[in-house]
């Protein structure tokens, strides 16, 4: 995701400084024109710092160790995370400082998106930070939807996700029964390709789950990351849920398998 972010980036004009934690990482981005700094210099001179991690822990660890992000942004350098993560992970950023240039910006849209412009981003924070930042957001993506205070947009982006990964296991127990049934694949696909019974981010991996490989990019120990996320929030309003559970068994199954799918498409092996 980060590389797509670089390489969009980089084909609107920017100039582009990147880190990433893996060394060799960032070659490809390299190559193109952005230039790889050490984490404490990534930021200086940026007007905006795009953090696109993998989780809790890897944005807190980046952003507030010693010679992190925060310890090294400029006098008017805003931080966007754009992982997705615990609103309260963005909030502790955010309380750390300085709060009126930390903004949370999950985006929804998988590489390729990014890469073309097509993702769409949430943003959380001071509105007049957003706003300073449209001409960026416009750049890189179809848009942007401003959500609040900083932490809304991680809410949002994470309830969107439960939305699409409990849909897409909705999905896979439809083929599984139909397949237990005779139904072909061929038909399948011919009815649910075109089905208003499907939103459009699930038929998108419709191939992804007949295709035994399960290609794509958002494994399944990355969709239970969020899946938790989501669940966390609902005990946080006291919510009784149960369909976000469910799901998360069905791609514990996966993940504990020994298995490494590429995509959490591959929750239909649980019901095989």
């Amino acid at each position: 995701m980060g590389q797509a972010f670089a390489t969009r980036a980089l084909e609107r004009g920017h100039q582009v400084t990147v880190w990433n934690r893996s060394p060799g990482r960032a070659a490809a981005v390299v190559a193109k024109g952005a230039v790889e700094a050490p984490l404490d210099r990534a930021a200086a001179g940026a007007n905006v710092v795009l953090v696109v991690l993998s989780d809790d822990e890897a944005v807190l660890d980046v952003c507030e160790r010693d010679g992190g992000l925060l310890a090294s942004l400029g006098a008017s350098t805003v931080l966007a995370n754009v992982s997705t993560v615990s609103p309260d992970t963005v909030r502790r950023l955010a309380a750390i400082g300085p709060a009126e240039r930390i903004l949370d910006a999950p985006v929804m849209g998988a590489p390729e998106n990014v890469a073309a412009g097509h993702c769409r981003f949430f943003v959380g924070g001071p509105l007049s930070t957003v706003r300073a930042c449209d001409a960026l957001w416009t750049d890189l993506s179809a848009g942007s939807t401003y959500c609040g205070p900083v932490g809304m947009a991680s809410i949002m982006k994470v309830v969107s996700n439960l939305l699409l990964i409990t849909g897409v296991a909705a999905m896979a127990e439809a083929i599984a029964i139909a397949r237990g049934h005779g139904i072909s694949d061929e038909l399948l696909q011919d009815v649910f390709g075109d089905s208003p019974v499907i939103s459009l981010t699930s038929a998108l991996r419709l191939k992804s789950l007949i295709d035994p490989d399960h290609p794509g990019w958002f494994s399944p120990t990355l969709a239970r990351k969020d899946l938790r996320l989501a669940v966390g929030l609902a005990e946080q309003a006291g919510l009784p849920v149960r369909v976000g559970p469910a799901t998360d068994a069905l791609l514990t199954t996966v993940v504990d398998s020994g298995k490494e799918w590429p995509d959490f498409s591959a929750v239909i092996e649980a019901l095989a």
